[in-house]
């Protein structure tokens, strides 16, 4: 029998993960002998994501830290994407005594991961340090393309800076940014959530003026210009594609992507999402023709080099997010 003590260890682990705007979208329940990770469409980003991909991303990527802990545990792990008998899309990670399971190695590194937003240095990543990048995982259904130096991610700059604009031109999206945007450090430790001011490159500031700011004085062309140089300062970019558009491969994504995160850092590699070309349909469509994806979905687009530490990202407390029985 696996004790609801080790069961909530375990949802410390998954509550690790990254999410969109730092939502953290996930709602826990334990069974015995499992935990099941439902989507809390409460926490949703309807402008950005409104299929829900990264919703389901992010489970996956908890649901990778669950099932990495839980081999530090003694426990072997089966991660399945369930649906219940209410029609809830849910993912059940079933776990069980096993002597003879080997401890995951990067299960250290889930508790130090972050997604750096900062600006990276001009410095190459290593060949063989890329290729542990590209083969931190292997999931059925998941690609991954890898964008090396200023030529090769000049291919993909022009769809990251046409996304950005159409986003900060959209007064929804700009709404919805606010929404999950913390303009000082109380207000994130208040909230458990959103992200930091820092992050957005804005210093900390009261949230009514931070407000103000956003809605006037930050525009298409200075988000552009921000993008243009993060990007020249990256490393490198890595581009993500499933073979089916739907859940299943979602999560598997997000289980992918959560195993590149902790490999990098690992490696002391820093990372980040420039995920707006693969939340713009339209410039998806164009994205995946640019590059003869035939077959391939691309839905998530990250940045990679070497920088300094940034602040950590608050997370709600565990008996926050798990459903009481």
């Amino acid at each position: 029998m696996i004790n609801s003590i080790t069961l909530e260890r375990l949802v410390e682990y998954g509550i690790q993960a990254p999410s969109g705007h730092n939502t953290q979208p996930w709602l826990f329940s334990l069974k015995e002998g499992e935990i099941r990770i439902y989507p809390d469409f409460d926490r949703a980003m309807p402008v950005v994501d409104s299929d829900h991909h990264e919703l389901f991303i992010s489970l996956g990527c908890a649901a990778e830290n669950i099932a990495i802990a839980a081999t530090s545990m003694g426990l072997r792990p089966r991660i399945t994407v369930m649906r219940s008998k209410e029609d809830r899309d849910y993912i059940s990670v079933a776990l069980k005594r096993d002597s003879t399971i080997e401890v995951d190695e990067l299960v250290d590194a889930i508790k130090i991961r972050q997604t750096r937003r900062n600006k990276y240095e001009d410095k190459e990543v290593p060949q063989e340090e890329l290729q542990a990048l590209e083969n931190s995982f292997d999931f059925r259904g998941v690609e991954v393309l890898t964008f090396v130096g200023k030529r090769e991610m000049k291919e993909i700059k022009p769809f990251i800076l046409s996304a950005s604009s159409k986003q900060f031109e959209d007064r929804k999206f700009i709404e919805e940014l606010l929404q999950w945007t913390r303009f000082s450090d109380q207000n994130a430790k208040l909230e458990g959530d959103g992200l930091r001011a820092k992050c957005l490159g804005l210093p900390s500031m009261p949230s009514f003026v931070g407000t103000t700011l956003m809605k006037h004085l930050i525009s298409a062309k200075s988000e552009a210009r921000r993008w243009s140089q993060l990007i020249d300062a990256s490393a490198g970019l890595m581009l993500f594609a499933v073979t089916h558009n739907n859940i299943t491969h979602w999560v598997r994504l997000g289980r992918a992507f959560q195993r590149f995160a902790l490999t990098a850092t690992k490696l002391g590699i820093s990372h980040a999402h420039v995920n707006m070309p693969c939340e713009e349909p339209k410039i998806r469509e164009a994205l995946a023709y640019r590059l003869n994806l035939v077959g391939l979905t691309p839905l998530m687009l990250i940045r990679f080099g070497y920088s300094d530490t940034m602040p950590y990202s608050e997370r709600r407390d565990v008996e926050e997010v798990i459903e009481k029985a």
